[in-house]
């Protein structure tokens, strides 16, 4: 690129100003655009890409069938998997384990005497091997931290929390009151972009030293499994041939004792977080669909800001025909033609380019508070800016290239005897780019209104349980027995339950929004052990069913202060048809036997509800009153506005830190853990609304540039006609003829298109989801119309008030 390019490039700028600029905001808004839904895309499927072995690290689940129905889909397995693998097939090379150690209190006393103590939502037991299969880096000890027990590997960032500036090696932390584990190792903080989060590795040893029974057990299956297979190793095939010879070889029998199967599949490591989104994963789980949904918004944003580049360029070229005429008589190369040509789109791309990146840092820590990617570098990835260049680069020449071929294949003879006019083929290329435009803007439009009503549709659709003012306050672990800490619990209630602002008081095991962590396992009564199956339990008290206005179909509620002796349960819709009974009314009065022969008895029936999430199907749960699993408390209270939130927390932790004095007093809205569940969705809705808007943009400045060439092109013609008593409607038709039949073709193939594209790639990965309405299709293509016709109609009228003595002499 010489410098008589550039002295061209601003030489065409100062005579088309207002076109050329209409093509830098397009070409920018398009590229800045994508950029920021790659960095998101990126992001998304950027889960686990940095550890050294991912290629060859596989997460083992399986799914359960008893009578060929399937009783659950699980990211847990069997403890003793990995070893099996390891120990019997040569493909295996290593094995880890981690298991949850979830909901904990961490406390350090430090070397003055005062206590340093949080409340941790989640860490793991884990072996030594996990430093084999996972990079986490250790900024200080040895990969062997893990093999002896009671020790544990922390995060800097807990490092910190805890000892602050002290050596974190050898120093003791204390496990809710109870376990003492020393300090042998510090990692690096793990990534965000890490299926696997946590500041805290608890040795294995340590839980397996106290349960000596779990290495041969394959029926308890609280335990991620993660297995690295040799280099080149086919993962279906082998786990085909090997999960079948695991089950044969070990647990075959039971499982056909009770008419059960298991099917097992290896996860590569870096599918995990976009395609697998079972029970017990680790972190909630993203959605492939969407990440290609916008992945493919993003190329969409760049096609049609370049086919505003070639229809505003290609358009120009009777304003630059004459100037290809004169070129080519003193002897220009039409190759030499149409490389000024690419050599312009060049310039005029790098300057969107350089302004885009610009933008881009400016603008990036905003967009990143929002989509929640704070330390995640977009240009870190090597793979990420090449394939960015080459994208910028292609775009560049394909957008120029045919503009380039037409304006250099200009005949001199034809264009200096004023007889040139665009061709056919021409004007239906151009054509076919501009109804392209209008097919992309209208099905964007209707995707708009498509995600925002099913994002509104999931926080407005009843979950079974009314978790509005809810506030939330996690039960102390302080290692006291279970009596000792629910009277405690009773004396804290009847405390809490004497401020004005708090209406209702209940203690739960799990809450809405988490997903629930304790199982019971049984049959009927008269039934043998075959008949067995599993369920989710809630440990709660009597105030559960009004507290959360769960619907009771049959039986009656627990009564106050209901003893849990009794052994009476709650059973939802799910549970009772998994129990064998279709009718609520059925199973009320039933006994249900658990493995170690316990009875108890169903004393009621609630609607089923959605206490993990509303984009999950409602789980066969049993509500129980079971003391010893109870880990929070739930307030109501009577106005949620921030000034009674001001006033009510300090009393809160006040009368929470008279009973528990050495218990960290950590409270969350409910509301906001719910929120939170639906806030991928309710981003994913704000991306697409908010780019298809730019897209819109970007399609209506291009049509405007389009008809400002038009007029000018076509200025003497209708100077005359206004002269010949034309109105500004018929100047209006003139201008609007091949652009609104453009527009009606677009319909027939944007409206079928985006019917079945949204239904099969969108709606279809909901299991609740709207339904298609008419309004959906017509909204967008009326506003598009009318956004259209607004144009027409102002371009029009500075048409009309131009004077016609001024349009024939400029002509």
């Amino acid at each position: 690129m010489s410098f008589r390019s550039l002295t061209i490039f601003f030489r065409a700028y100062k005579k088309n100003k207002v076109v050329t600029t209409i093509n830098i905001a397009g070409l920018t808004i398009g590229l800045l655009s994508a950029l920021f839904i790659f960095e998101y895309v990126f992001f998304e499927r950027s889960f686990d890409d940095y550890h050294k072995n991912v290629n060859q690290v596989y997460r083992v689940v399986y799914n359960r069938y008893q009578d060929e129905k399937l009783q659950w889909e699980t990211a847990n397995c069997y403890f003793p998997t990995g070893k099996w693998l390891k120990d019997n097939y040569s493909e295996v090379l290593d094995w880890a384990i981690v298991s949850r150690k979830y909901n904990i209190t961490v406390t350090y006393k430090n070397p003055v005497g005062d206590k340093v103590f949080f409340n941790e939502e989640k860490s793991y037991y884990a072996g030594s091997s996990i430093f084999n299969l996972f990079t986490i880096p250790l900024v200080e000890g040895k990969k062997t931290c893990l093999d002896e027990p009671n020790t544990v590997a922390v995060s800097q960032r807990a490092a910190k929390k805890y000892f602050g500036n002290e050596n974190p090696l050898g120093k003791l932390l204390t496990i809710n009151n109870t376990e003492e584990y020393t300090v042998k190792g510090v990692y690096y903080n793990i990534p965000a972009n890490s299926h696997l989060q946590t500041d805290f590795l608890f040795s294995l040893p340590t839980y397996t030293s106290q349960n000596q029974w779990i290495f041969t057990n394959w029926g308890y299956d609280y335990f991620h499994t993660y297995i690295m297979l040799a280099p080149d190793t086919d993962y279906k095939e082998f786990c085909s041939r090997a999960m079948p010879d695991m089950v044969t070889r070990n647990y075959a029998a039971k499982l056909k004792s009770t008419n059960s199967r298991d099917e097992f599949f290896f996860q590569p490591l870096q599918d995990i977080h976009l395609n697998s989104n079972i029970e017990y994963e680790t972190e909630p789980p993203g959605n492939s669909r969407i990440t290609n949904i916008l992945f493919g918004f993003a190329i969409f944003l760049l096609v049609i800001a370049w086919i505003n580049y070639v229809n505003l360029v290609t358009a120009q070229s009777l304003d630059r025909a004459k100037e290809m005429g004169i070129k080519k008589i003193n002897g220009a190369r039409k190759i030499a033609l149409a490389g000024q040509f690419i050599s312009e789109a060049f310039i005029l791309n790098t300057i969107c380019l350089i302004i885009t990146l610009a933008l881009f840092l400016i603008l990036n820590p905003l967009f990143k508070s929002i989509t929640n990617i704070s330390d995640f570098n977009l240009f870190r990835y090597g793979s990420f800016v090449f394939a960015g260049l080459l994208v910028f680069l292609s775009g560049v020449l394909l957008s120029s290239i045919y503009p380039a071929i037409v304006l250099s294949s200009y005949k001199p003879a034809t264009i200096l005897t004023g007889k040139f006019k665009n061709s056919a083929e021409g004007l239906l290329f151009r054509k076919g780019l501009v109804t392209t435009q209008f097919i992309i803007s209208i099905g964007l439009l209707i995707g708009t209104i498509i995600t925002f009503n099913q994002a509104s549709f999931l926080m407005k659709k009843d979950m079974g349980v009314n978790y509005n003012a809810g506030l939330i306050i996690r039960t102390p672990r302080d290692g006291k027995d279970t009596k000792t800490r629910i009277n405690k619990l009773q004396l804290l209630k009847d405390k809490v339950l004497k401020l004005s602002e708090v209406k209702d008081f209940t203690l739960t095991s799990d809450i809405p929004g988490e997903e629930i962590n304790h199982w019971m396992f049984g049959r009927r009564k008269g039934f043998d052990g075959n008949d067995g199956k599993a369920y989710f339990q809630i440990g709660v008290d009597d105030r559960f069913v009004e507290f959360y206005d769960v619907k009771v179909l049959a039986g009656r509620k627990f009564h106050k202060d209901e003893a849990t002796n009794l052994h009476t349960v709650l059973m939802n819709k799910k549970a009772i048809e998994r129990f064998g009974y279709p009718n609520p009314e059925d199973a009320v009065d039933e006994i249900f036997v658990t493995g170690n022969n316990q009875e108890w008895r169903v004393v009621g029936v609630v609607d089923d509800f959605h206490y993990k999430s509303i984009k999950t199907e409602p789980v066969p749960t049993i509500i129980t009153l079971n003391d010893g699993i109870k880990q929070f408390i739930n307030l109501k209270i009577n106005n949620t506005s921030a000034e009674v939130y001001a006033s009510l927390l300090p009393q809160l932790r006040s009368e929470y830190q008279s009973v528990f004095n050495d218990q960290p007093f950590e409270y969350f809205l409910l509301d906001d853990k719910m929120r939170l569940d639906l806030e991928p969705d309710n981003t994913f809705a704000s991306v697409f609304i908010l780019f298809s808007g730019l897209a819109v943009f970007i399609a209506v400045i291009g049509i405007v540039g389009l008809i400002l060439i038009t007029i000018k092109q076509n200025l003497k013609e209708l100077g005359i006609r206004k002269a010949l008593g034309a109105q500004i409607g018929d100047l209006s038709r003139l201008l609007s003829k091949q652009l609104l039949l453009q527009f009606v073709i677009a319909l027939t193939a944007a409206i079928p298109l985006s019917y079945f594209g949204y239904k099969k790639w969108f709606l279809d990965t909901y299991i609740y989801k709207i339904d298609m309405s008419s309004w959906f299709f017509i909204g967008p293509v009326l506003l598009m119309f009318g956004i259209i016709l607004a144009v027409i109609l102002a371009l029009s009228a500075s048409v009309y008030n131009m004077k016609t003595a001024e349009v024939l002499q400029n002509e």
